[in-house]
């Protein structure tokens, strides 16, 4: 099984490059593609936030 690390990373950049190709046939305005991508960059900072601080924060 992969770490959960890398599943993040492969998660986002798939979302990512499907925001882009909707972008791209014209299925998504700009605007809602800036949208999506500030809120799925929020919702990563959070998961990984939340993991780090599970596994002791900055004090180990």
């Amino acid at each position: 099984m992969p770490s959960p690390g890398l599943l993040l990373t492969i998660g986002a950049t798939s979302a990512f490059l499907a925001l882009c190709l909707a972008l791209g046939l014209g299925l998504l305005a700009p605007k809602r593609f800036a949208q999506s991508v500030a809120g799925g960059a929020c919702g990563i900072a959070l998961v990984v936030a939340g993991s780090w601080m599970m596994e002791g924060g900055a004090h180990g």
